[in-house]
């Protein structure tokens, strides 16, 4: 009788996995729990397999967003979708997202964009301009406490030119480490060029964000800003600057 029950339930779990995955998007829609401040626009496909014309959030538009269940991750006990987005525009990339019994998970996310579309996501003290590619290989990510249990990853800044009021920077490619230090994501930048070396950690941790590290002109920085660089503090006896900057995260 047990196992009768049991094929019984399974065809239960099959029949009602199949009914959502072949419910239209638009009508699953109004029955999801949808946070106000999200906008999913001109939805199409169904919630298997679907897309979105652009998903406004509060403080950008991701467009063209479509995905795919991977139904042979339910076997292993968790959710797992891959998703594109971007065709042409000027976020772009694709990647694996999912929930497990530990929280949510990336894997494999390859993303790039402008750099001048990254800096106007990103509130500067300074009137500065950027120019090149700002690229993301994320190999893994997994939530943790406070923040994150694996963080894997590279960023890179392809053809960086930054343009400021007092000269501008014309750099080698930079590339930064993405790890996860006590559950706090942290970025490892350590760059040298003819202009400029820089090294630098930076972390987020809850509910406060940490940035240090040192920074020196090359044979080659515009006079104009290396001589601004006293205003940091003393040099060090190899000629590098050292900073530290904190704060707290916006809620």
């Amino acid at each position: 009788m047990k196992k009768y029950i049991g094929v019984a339930l399974l065809l239960v779990a099959v029949y009602l996995v199949s009914l959502v995955a072949t419910t239209p998007l638009s009508v699953a829609l109004n029955y999801l729990p949808i946070p106000k401040q999200l906008k999913l626009n001109h939805p199409s496909g169904s919630v298997w397999q679907g897309e979105l014309l652009s998903v406004d959030t509060p403080n950008l538009t991701l467009h063209d967003v479509s995905w795919n269940f991977k139904p042979a991750s339910l076997l292993l006990g968790r959710l797992a979708v891959d998703i594109k987005l971007g065709k042409g525009q000027q976020l772009q990339g694709q990647g694996q997202a999912g929930l497990n019994f530990s929280g949510w998970f990336l894997k494999d996310w390859q993303l790039e964009a402008p750099a001048s579309w990254v800096v106007e996501q990103v509130p500067m003290p300074l009137p500065i301009s950027v120019e090149g590619d700002i690229q993301l290989a994320l190999t893994n990510a997994s939530q943790g406490s406070p923040w994150c249990e694996q963080l894997q990853g590279q960023l890179m800044w392809l053809g960086p030119l930054v343009g400021t009021p007092l000269g501008e920077l014309d750099l080698d490619n930079a590339k930064a480490d993405l790890s996860c230090n006590e559950g706090q994501p942290s970025i490892a930048l350590k760059h040298s060029d003819k202009q400029l070396e820089l090294e630098l950690l930076a972390s987020v941790g809850q509910p406060n964000w940490l940035a240090e590290g040192k920074i020196k002109a090359g044979a080659d920085m515009p006079s104009s800003l290396s001589n601004n660089l006293k205003y940091i503090g003393r040099p060090d006896p190899q000629g590098f600057y050292r900073f530290k900057q904190q704060g707290r995260l916006p809620r």
